[in-house]
């Protein structure tokens, strides 16, 4: 019989905790359980399997990215919409980086419902690089490239790889978006001299 006041919500809810505080590698139904004072197979009557519970865990980490990069570009428009855009992406992995960690395994754990979720990230950049005098398809190949610096530059962060030079890595990440931004513009010219 289900423990009363415990549903499926309040599970999720508590693995997000999990994961936050102890790392999305480290997560297993076990310590859910633990965490919940309950068994194991107690959880079996709130959720399907730890996939399922991957699952809501995922939506749940997109929406919160979403809504947090909705709400950075906002009345911003080209350079504004893309720097803010950036910022509170890398401010959400920085943040939250175990969910972040969940957003990236979406290819490993190939579910077409995450994924499709997970294209709303993309139809956001997407919607910022309208904008500029860009063609579809370079907007496709652009959103690529800054998705690129910018999981790429947080990567490179947590496993420690700017350790070497005492300079602000914010800073390094501003800068590496200065420099999409600076090549955006340069196609942009191109085209409109077409």
């Amino acid at each position: 019989m289900p423990r009363m006041g415990l549903n499926r919500q309040a599970v999720v809810n508590a693995a997000i905790q999990l994961i936050e505080e102890r790392g999305y590698q480290n997560f297993s139904m076990r310590e859910l359980a633990d965490s919940l004072q309950i068994k194991t197979a107690s959880l079996y009557n709130h959720v399907e399997s730890i996939e399922a519970l991957y699952l809501e865990i995922g939506h749940y980490a997109i929406s919160e990215l979403n809504q947090i990069q909705l709400s950075a570009i906002t009345d911003k428009k080209r350079d504004e919409a893309v720097q803010a855009l950036a910022a509170s992406y890398y401010g959400f992995a920085k943040e939250h980086p175990e969910l972040y960690k969940v957003i990236m395994s979406f290819p490993i754990l190939k579910d077409s419902s995450l994924l499709n979720a997970a294209g709303n990230i993309v139809n956001l950049i997407i919607a910022v690089l309208s904008d500029y005098e860009l063609n579809l398809e370079q907007k496709r190949h652009l959103q690529r490239v800054l998705r690129s610096i910018m999981h790429g530059f947080i990567s490179q962060e947590d496993r420690g790889c700017f350790k070497h030079f005492p300079v602000d890595v914010s800073k390094s990440f501003c800068i590496a978006i200065d420099c999409f931004l600076y090549g955006l513009h340069n196609m942009e010219q191109e085209n409109m001299k077409k």
